[in-house]
């Protein structure tokens, strides 16, 4: 008897991830874990993690995009997007001095 219970009590478990990935999207951002309701049920970008996401990316994720834009969180979208924006405009100070002074750098290996 206790077999079958534990067996119903793991099928009832599975069921419910099963639902909950269908119908959930988990997106982990720099500003933490959310949980967002997708737009249309499906197990597309049942989770997402979109710290290093840059604007490229999200042109092959649209309906999590739409599911965020519909649920207050569009601006998840917008600072993950930002991000390498500018990577490469400005050169770092270590970058800058390894430059200028070619014999301090070789000293510090």
């Amino acid at each position: 008897m206790r077999r079958i219970v534990a067996a119903l009590i793991f099928m009832m478990i599975g069921a419910g991830g099963m639902y909950a990935a269908f119908e959930v999207h988990i997106v982990q951002s720099k500003e933490g874990w959310h949980l967002i309701p997708k737009s249309e049920a499906g197990l597309y970008d049942t989770y997402a993690d979109i710290r290093k996401w840059q604007a490229t990316t999200w042109k092959d994720h649209p309906r999590l995009a739409q599911s965020l834009i519909d649920n207050g969180k569009g601006n998840l979208i917008i600072q993950s997007a930002s991000n390498g924006f500018f990577d490469g405009l400005f050169p770092s100070s270590s970058k800058k001095r390894s430059a200028a002074n070619p014999e301090t750098s070789q000293q510090r290996l």
